[in-house]
Order: C-alpha cells, then sequence, then structure tokens
C-alpha cells in the first residue's frame, strides 16, 4: 500500500529574523566623578542655608545639634562662593568665547610670521616684537576668568581712535601680571608651543581670586541639604517658604 498523503498544512517554520518591537531608551550615562565632586546649585545651597539659619535661630536647640548645624553652616557657606564664582566664570566665558577665539587666531598668525621673518634675518627688534606677541598669547589664553575681557584689538584701536582710560589701564594690569607669571615661570614662555593645553601648565590664580577645594566640601554640602529636608519637617513642620533672605 502506497503512501497517504496528509491533506493538513504543513507548519511554516519560525522566520529567525528578529521581530520589530518598541525600542528601549538608552539609559543616560552619568559620569561618576563629575558626579561625586559637583557642588550642588547656587539656588539648592541658598535654600539649604536659609533652613540652617533658621534652624541655629531657635533657642530650644540642644548643643550637640548647634555645633553639628553650625559647621553645615560653614561648609555650605564656602560651597555657596564657589557655586557662584564658578556660575560667573561660565557665564564670562560663553560671553567672550568668541572674541577670544579671533583674537587668538590673529595672534597666532602674527606670531608665526614675526618667526619666519626671524628666521631669514634675526634682529633685536623682531626678537622683541616676538615676546610680546606671546605675551598676548599668554594674556588671551589665560585672562582672569572672573574678569570683563578686555580685547586686545578692540574697534576703537583699530580705526585709529582714543580709547577709554579705565579699558588701557586694564589692559596693563593683566599684561603686566601675565609678564610676570612668564618669569617666574607660572607660565610657557613659548605658549605658541603648547595650544592644545592652553599654554602649557596649570593656569594660576589672578589675585584674590584663589578658589578653595571643593572636592570633599561637595559631600559635606550634598548630606547637608538632605539633612536640611529632614530638620524642615521635624522642625518647621509645613512652615511656607517666603524667606528670601
Amino acid at each position: 500500500m502506497g503512501p497517504v498523503r496528509n491533506n493538513k498544512t504543513r507548519a511554516e517554520p519560525e522566520s529567525s529574523a528578529p521581530v520589530a518591537g518598541p525600542s528601549k531608551p538608552h539609559p543616560k550615562r552619568v559620569n561618576p566623578a563629575r558626579e561625586s565632586t559637583s557642588v550642588p546649585g547656587v539656588q539648592k545651597l541658598k535654600s539649604s542655608l536659609r533652613q540652617t539659619r533658621r534652624l541655629l535661630a531657635k533657642d530650644t536647640l540642644a548643643a550637640d545639634v548647634r555645633v553639628e548645624t553650625e559647621r553645615r553652616l560653614k561648609a555650605l557657606e564656602a560651597d555657596l562662593e564657589v557655586a557662584e564664582l564658578g556660575k560667573k566664570e561660565r557665564a564670562l566665558a560663553v560671553k567672550y568665547h568668541k572674541i577670544k577665539f579671533f583674537e587668538r587666531q590673529k595672534v597666532v598668525r602674527k606670531l608665526n610670521q614675526t618667526k619666519k621673518k626671524i628666521a631669514a634675518q634675526d634682529s633685536e627688534e623682531l626678537q622683541s616684537a616676538l615676546q610680546e606677541l606671546r605675551v598676548d598669547l599668554n594674556y588671551i589664553l589665560h585672562y582672569p576668568k572672573t574678569k570683563k575681557y578686555v580685547s586686545l584689538f578692540p574697534p576703537e584701536l583699530r580705526k585709529g581712535e582714543a580709547q577709554e582710560p579705565s579699558a588701557d589701564a586694564g589692559r596693563d594690569e593683566v599684561r603686566t601680571w601675565i609678564r610676570a607669571q612668564m618669569d617666574s615661570g607660572e607660565l610657557s614662555a613659548e605658549p605658541e608651543l603648547h595650544l592644545d593645553s592652553r599654554g602649557g601648565g596649570g593656569a594660576p590664580d589672578w589675585d584674590g581670586e584663589k578658589k578653595k577645594k571643593t572636592k570633599k566640601k561637595s559631600g559635606a554640602a550634598a548630606d547637608a541639604i538632605e539633612e536640611d529636608h529632614d530638620m524642615e519637617d521635624a522642625f518647621f513642620g509645613d512652615e511656607d517658604e517666603d524667606d528670601d533672605s
């Protein structure tokens, strides 16, 4: 007897191709080093400071709690100072980025042209011009971060017009500081060789602008902010946050 055909349809083999489905969002990468050392924002620090000062104003505060709160207050004040300084630096960096870029390109071009002239025929005048251009380059690269930038090539000078004495004085003050840093070795004497590292070496601090170390304090500030919220619940209840002092 011959084979009997089965009229049932054979099952189609399952396709090995992946089935399209909703794509899963990729988690945002967080830099752990940056997250662990960053100082909280200015507004968050101010809010935490207000709550800490309110707590210290209470007469019934236990002695040990007062000592700990005073320690937290000092840490918050230090971090607020650093945060406000950083905020100012970022604002000025954005504001003057374009003009610094074009001035750097101009100085580097002049510097390379002067080097070629020296290679062809050296002279004391060319060496002096080269040194001044190097001061200009360091001026652009290491201008104090919290000072309003005074251009090396303002429109007034390009047109042969007189500039405000205050601008000339500000420019001369920073140039004098730059020369002193170059003489002491804090800044490179040949910044054109280290443009990728902004002039080589760490940038020195402008007088009165020395930053505080924030790596350890930032953790204290973050802990203080968390503790402040707990303290607020315990001591202030549902008191409205209308104090802007």
